[in-house]
């Protein structure tokens, strides 16, 4: 202690370096990472698949691919039934020999004789990457699979 420094005192502040991240760390914890926008009166909430998508969805390289559980394929007449979709998202249906997929609406008719495992179903949202694709046969066993376990109950 030098002459002109005051005495300590018992209840002097010290500042340590945890203690200064920790008062600059708790404005940050109290506002949080944002929230989803919240829908307008002309917008209904939806549960559905992007309609509430966290932000890490916009970084992937695709958006998840389609719920083959919830699409149909009949095979006797060869009629492709597609789930609504949220939002702008449109569905795409590629066939054989086609460089890029093209609208579909939500009953698609697959000519016969096409090759299903050929056949890709996807989707797109405006100003993001498109989702994975699946095969009608894929969708076609998934279903295939489904009715294999209704049979055993």
């Amino acid at each position: 202690m030098t002459a002109f420094s005051p005495p300590p005192s018992p209840r002097a502040v010290r500042t340590s370096p945890a203690r200064l991240a920790a008062v600059l760390a708790l404005p940050l914890a109290l506002t949080g990472c944002g929230a989803p926008t919240v829908p307008t009166a002309g917008q209904p909430p939806s549960s559905g698949v992007g309609t509430q998508d966290p932000p890490w969805v916009a970084l992937r390289s695709q958006l998840p691919a389609p719920d083959a559980d919830r699409i149909t394929y009949d095979e006797q007449t060869g009629v492709l039934k597609l789930y609504d979709l949220p939002g702008n998202d449109r569905w795409m249906i590629q066939m054989p020999g086609e460089e890029a997929g093209r609208p579909s609406p939500a009953q698609q008719r697959i000519p016969a004789g096409t090759p299903l495992a050929h056949v890709c179903v996807y989707y797109v949202r405006p100003g993001m990457k498109p989702s994975a694709q699946i095969s009608v046969k894929q969708i076609r066993e998934t279903g295939l699979a489904h009715n294999s376990l209704a049979a055993l109950r």
